[in-house]
């Protein structure tokens, strides 16, 4: 039997209807604010170290319609985070996409779904630790740091944010915050400078002035252009979804939790559509021009090239370390909501039951949280000593872990609630036909993704002809393929149904689904 459902006093709606079965994970509920939770998806998405690195690459896709591909990239993420408000109401479980997809798809799926997060995770720190090298050898003035230099700072990072994390939410939380107010104090106060700099006609000669019909879709210069730009958008603006896995320890009721990610990506796509066209009016897209944003020397991080020409070479300095805090924040927010993915999966006998313990003092996972954090400074220190190509091809071929389990939650919630949603068109539009447009267009887009990237050209190197990037994306999810298929042999409980039975919404109100 489900627990009886408190009405959210924030909503003139009914709860959505509860998935069955759930079980506790020993974690503490409350230790997690509700503007802590929308902190928590702020800090994932990272906006300082996603734009620094997509700005250049978008705009050289998409030119000066750039704001606009970011706002008609948000579309199918909103509609996923509408997916998710809705399951985290019927569902507030630690596990997310793993617990949604394995009840109302089936258990392989939720398991790839639960797998697919894990490895964004893990390769987004990669991302991170490399950037936050990035970020203290320019602070320090260092320059072709060797790489035992930039593991020691690597390990110091990965190691302190796993700590961190392992002291538990409410901790983790509050760090978060902090470090979310920073960061975004840091990207208001750039943006205000780059607009002053303009109206000043301090500025790039080759910019153009601002227009309104930067905002026109239909001035995009090809679909080519739009894809381009799409792609670049689909990763900055992952990492709202966060703050759900955090559902169980968040204050409140199951509905004000949900609503944390819808909030956080609708803060998110303002901030991106803010600095880019602050950036565009700034700098401009000419690649022969010293101070693109398009110049080849630029492309790759924008932010310390327009601070060091909008306040000079202490802006450089200065934009490194927002860069550097962003890195943090996200990686430690990421991190907070893996780790109990996780604890989820063992919970429910998907991975070994090690996982599935909680420290009893912090009440935090904290054998999950060291292995995560341990594997991601294994896979950057082993990447490293191999190429730097691979260690930024292995952050773009993230996009294919993120697009699967978006994708997961999206059909998901397409299946729960299908024979009920049609009750009203608010929830037949919020639970079953925005998820499923979201699912219609992230799956082809996958799809291209995963074929760019098999492309040589697109990779910073290759192997037998096929992009590094392609490869380490899809062999790393394929790898997970594996490993499901070896525990299903060793412990067959979980993909069985006995310990996540599958269940969707009925009519009648007849017992869910056996």
């Amino acid at each position: 039997m489900a627990e009886e459902r408190t009405p959210d006093p924030a909503s003139a709606f009914p709860p959505d209807p509860p998935m069955h079965d759930l079980k506790s994970k020993g974690l503490k509920k409350g230790s997690v604010s509700l503007i802590g939770a929308v902190s928590i998806g702020l800090a994932a998405t990272a906006p300082a170290y996603s734009l620094t690195g997509a700005l250049g690459h978008g705009a050289a896709e998409a030119g000066y319609q750039l704001p606009v591909v970011f706002i008609i990239a948000v579309v199918p993420m909103y509609f996923v985070a509408l997916a998710y408000k809705h399951l985290t109401d019927a569902a507030p479980d630690a596990g997310t996409v793993f617990t949604w997809g394995s009840k109302a798809i089936t258990p392989y799926v939720g398991w790839i779904g639960g797998y697919a997060l894990l490895l964004s995770s893990v390769l987004a720190g990669v991302g991170a630790a490399g950037i936050t090298v990035n970020a203290v050898t320019t602070a320090l003035g260092i320059e072709d740091a060797s790489n035992w230099l930039q593991l020691a700072i690597a390990a110091a990072f990965i190691v302190f944010t796993t700590w961190l994390v392992g002291r538990g939410a409410e901790e983790s939380s509050r760090t978060t915050m902090l470090l979310t107010v920073i960061q975004y104090g840091g990207l208001i106060l750039f943006a205000a400078i780059l607009v002053l700099n303009v109206i000043r006609r301090d500025k790039n000669p080759t910019a153009e002035a601002f227009s309104w019909d930067w905002f026109n879709p239909f001035a995009i210069d090809s679909f080519a252009a739009l894809l381009g730009g799409f792609l670049v958008a689909v990763f900055i603006f992952w990492g709202f979804d966060a703050a759900l896995s955090m559902s169980e320890e968040t204050a409140g009721t199951p509905g004000q939790s949900g609503r944390s990610g819808v909030t956080a990506i609708l803060i998110t796509v303002i901030t991106y559509v803010v600095i880019g066209v602050a950036a565009l009016a700034f700098a401009g897209t000419d690649p022969t021009s010293d101070m693109s944003l398009t110049n080849e020397a630029n492309i790759d991080d924008v932010f310390a090239s327009l601070a060091r020409e909008a306040v000079g070479p202490r802006g450089a300095v200065a934009a490194a370390l927002v860069i550097g805090l962003s890195a943090f924040s996200a990686t430690l927010s990421t991190v907070m909501s893996t780790v109990r993915s996780v604890l989820s999966m063992a919970t429910y006998k998907a991975l070994p039951d090690r996982f599935a313990s909680v420290d009893q003092v912090v009440q935090t996972p904290k054998f999950a949280t060291w292995f995560i954090g341990l594997t991601t400074l294994a896979i950057y220190g082993g990447l490293t000593f191999v190429s730097d190509s691979i260690v930024e091809d292995c952050v773009y071929s993230v996009g294919i872990a993120i697009i699967t389990y978006y994708s997961v939650v999206a059909v998901s919630s397409v299946l729960y609630f299908r024979d009920t949603a049609f009750a009203s068109w608010r929830t037949a539009f919020g639970q079953v036909i925005l998820p499923g447009i979201a699912a219609l267009i992230l799956i082809p887009v996958g799809i291209i993704e995963a074929y760019q990237m098999a492309q040589p050209d697109n990779s910073g190197a290759s192997l037998a002809g096929v992009g590094v990037v392609f490869i380490i994306g899809v062999a790393s999810l394929l790898f997970g393929v594996l490993l499901m298929i070896l525990w299903n042999l060793k412990s067959p409980a979980f993909f069985r149904g006995e310990t996540l039975r599958r269940e969707r919404t009925r009519r009648s109100g007849t017992p869910p689904d056996s």
